[in-house]
């Protein structure tokens, strides 16, 4: 299973990066695991249906436009782990993809926290990676990334 930068999977054991701890949760994917050597893995944010601390770093989900959410959500761009695939739950994945509307503000979000947020996707490496990536989901093309 491949996932693609915007895509929302479900994962029975999601592993928090900061803390080591499992639970199942949701993620918004930010790079396809084919854009890194980690194969088994996918970096993700966490969404999350409690209210974040941190609103600045967070996109409201809203129930009514992605069915697979029970309450209105929060992709937390603050909180960005490497879950493993194995921890995928059986129903069909992905759950859901933003739309185009949310994958644009998700971008302008994310943007600012790589710079702002000391992570495992600070690396400059990455960073560009993440950036091209998401680039490349919203249609900006090549040449208009060179300009």
């Amino acid at each position: 299973m491949s996932f693609s930068v915007g895509d929302i999977p479900f994962f029975k054991e999601y592993q928090f990066t900061d803390t080591g701890k499992t639970a199942p949760h949701f993620g918004l994917v930010l790079l396809p695991e084919n854009a890194t050597k980690y194969t088994s893995s996918v970096l993700c944010c966490v969404i999350t249906s409690q209210q974040p601390n941190r609103k600045k770093w967070s996109l409201l989900l809203r129930c009514s436009c992605y069915s697979c959410f029970a309450n209105d959500s929060y992709a937390c761009f603050d909180r960005k782990d490497l879950v493993s695939k194995n921890g995928l739950g059986n129903d069909p994945q992905p759950r859901a993809k933003l739309d185009k509307g949310d994958l644009s503000k998700a971008y302008k979000i994310l943007r600012g926290s790589l710079f702002a947020i000391k992570d495992l996707a600070n690396d400059p490496y990455m960073r560009g990676v993440i950036i091209y990536e998401w680039k490349k989901a919203l249609g900006i093309s090549i040449e208009d990334l060179i300009k």
